[in-house]
């Protein structure tokens, strides 16, 4: 009988403890060696830490696929933390980490967001966090990890032996939170993003039902005429304050229809040039073909805004249900007072040369 090897052994022994993965970017290692420290200290090495950025960790093999290694890693993983700094990073690859480990088919996963700033990433909006800069909020994840058999999925088991909320639970938050405010960016605190819309925007959606009525006119005057009338019965699934102030709102409810906003005669049959500027880009869209802007014009609800705006349609999504989505942005323009259009004079380059 041969005797076992030392690899398979450890590779055996550790599927048999919990493991801990640890998503971070990079530019947060810091972050995610405090955490890693805690939980192999807290744990007696008892609990196995996956994390990219460390040699006292595990981590991807040398010579191997990356994507591969992590794959196998998060299938099997038990807790996955997400160290989350600020919405104005990238954080495609940890999303993609997430969504691996808590496959349908993986093992079950625990998934618990480190939050280091003012922001949560919008997939787990929802979801309780753990605000590092709160330290009851850090308090009860170590209560969690240390004392809660539920903690590792499946596993049946707590950590320790320590009983909930005793004091060797509170020196090991408080050391947790000591040591995490010395890593954590004073900068992310204060790291708000601000933004303002440029021109005001409106995202109007049609059923499948009503694009199959602009899709079936045969006649491309009639198709027009269709979408006019349908754009008034068109889904508001969101708007800017821009676009409320823009139709006299102070906002504008998601899923009321796009008519209940337009004046009055609009709704009685009138259909303003810019109504048929939008009718045909949306036409056209509803073609699956790019639409062509003629720029017609309206004038804001708000009496003090003298600007004139023509609809844009600027980006389209179809809906595996064949519903259709269609981005519009009013775009502003100057043009003297009673004008009903406005001119854009050619490059010189393009206009046409003078007859010899």
């Amino acid at each position: 009988m041969t005797a076992e090897t030392q690899p398979a052994r450890d590779e055996r022994n550790e599927r048999s403890q919990p493991l801990v993965f640890i998503s971070h970017r990079h530019a947060d290692r810091e972050i995610a060696d405090v955490v890693r420290d805690f939980v192999t200290y807290r744990s007696g090495g008892d609990v196995v830490v996956y994390q990219t950025s460390s040699s006292d960790a595990q981590s991807p093999k040398i010579g191997r696929n990356v994507n591969h290694e992590l794959m196998k890693a998060l299938w099997r993983t038990d807790v996955l933390v997400l160290i989350y700094t600020s919405q104005e990073r990238d954080w495609d690859y940890c999303m993609w980490e997430c969504g691996v480990a808590t496959h349908s088919e993986s093992e079950d996963t625990n998934v618990i967001v480190l939050q280091c700033g003012r922001q949560l990433p919008r997939v787990f909006a929802d979801q309780v966090a753990v605000d590092i800069r709160d330290p009851e909020k850090v308090r009860r994840f170590v209560n969690a990890f240390l004392t809660d058999r539920d903690f590792f999925p499946g596993r049946g088991e707590a950590v320790t032996r320590f009983l909930p909320n005793d004091a060797n639970v509170a020196r090991a938050a408080q050391a947790l939170y000591e040591d995490l405010q010395k890593v954590v960016r004073p900068e992310l605190e204060d790291e708000q993003i601000e933004e303002w819309p440029a021109v005001p925007f409106v995202r109007l959606g049609l059923t499948a039902s009503q694009v199959r009525q602009i899709t079936d006119e045969e006649d491309d005057e009639q198709a027009r005429l269709t979408t006019s009338a349908l754009l008034l019965e068109a889904g508001v699934l969101s708007a800017d304050r821009e676009a409320a102030a823009l139709f006299g709102r102070p906002t504008l409810p998601a899923d009321e229809s796009f008519g209940k906003i337009l004046p009055r005669g609009v709704r009685e049959g009138q259909r303003p040039e810019w109504l048929r500027s939008l009718a045909d880009q949306v036409t056209r869209a509803a073609q699956w073909n790019f639409p062509t802007v003629r720029w017609g014009l309206m004038r804001s609800a708000n009496e003090n805004d003298g600007t004139w705006y023509s609809p844009v349609l600027t980006h389209v999504r179809r809906l595996p249900t064949k519903a259709m989505e269609f981005d519009v942005h009013f775009q502003r323009f100057a043009c003297p007072a009673g004008a009903p259009a406005i001119s854009l004079p050619l490059p010189e380059a393009a206009a046409p040369a003078n007859p010899s």
